[in-house]
């Protein structure tokens, strides 16, 4: 009896263990491809009726480009979602991309409002 107790926590210790260095691969993984799809904060957004456009102003540390954002309209709600982390190492600096009402999926007659939150100095921007 006492041989199969044994085995039994030998077995369970085992178990745990490699559930446990399973949990903390994921969440290497998890951190090192960065968190996708996770709402920007911006530090500008400004629209041009005349030229039909949209324009977001936010943060990069050297390798932030246009196609890393997307910009979900639901209703008469923006959110500008980042798709891709900027993984640079430069100082945070303000960077402007303009896409078009067309591009944003955005009727120019609309009023709508931005869901994202705004901050004013570049080096918060990363700061959860």
């Amino acid at each position: 009896m006492k041989k199969i107790y044994s085995k039994l926590t030998e077995n369970s210790f085992q178990l745990l263990a490699m559930m446990a260095g399973a949990l903390v691969f994921a969440l290497l993984f998890w951190s090192f491809t960065g968190n996708q799809n996770t709402t920007e904060k911006l530090l500008g957004f400004s629209t041009n009726y005349d030229k039909q456009e949209v324009t977001i102003t936010v943060v990069t540390t050297g390798c932030t480009v246009k196609s890393d954002f997307n910009i979900k309209v639901s209703g008469t709600n923006i959110t500008v979602v980042r798709k891709k982390r900027d993984m640079c190492k430069m100082m945070p600096d303000a960077v402007s991309f303009t896409y078009t009402m067309k591009e944003a999926g955005m009727d120019a007659n609309k009023a709508y409002t931005v869901k994202n939150k705004f901050v004013a100095n570049p080096n918060l921007a990363n700061i959860p």
